[in-house]
């Protein structure tokens, strides 16, 4: 999963309480949330909540 992940994407790791700034402009009401952003910065596709990686594949595709 991770190789699919590194090819497609460009995976960032943020700690909510470190970053309060991110949280309160992207509207993040729990943890963890996923964020899929376009090229230009659009928000593309979000999910939140734990996922297997199975569910997670499964959302990532959504978003392609």
């Amino acid at each position: 999963m991770i190789q699919t992940l590194n090819k497609y994407f460009i995976p960032v790791r943020l700690e909510g309480r470190s970053h309060m700034d991110l949280v309160q402009k992207f509207g993040v009401r729990g943890a963890p949330t996923t964020i899929l952003f376009s090229p230009d910065g659009k928000e593309k596709h979000r999910f939140v909540g734990f996922q297997t990686a199975e569910d997670y594949l499964k959302e990532l595709e959504k978003a392609a």
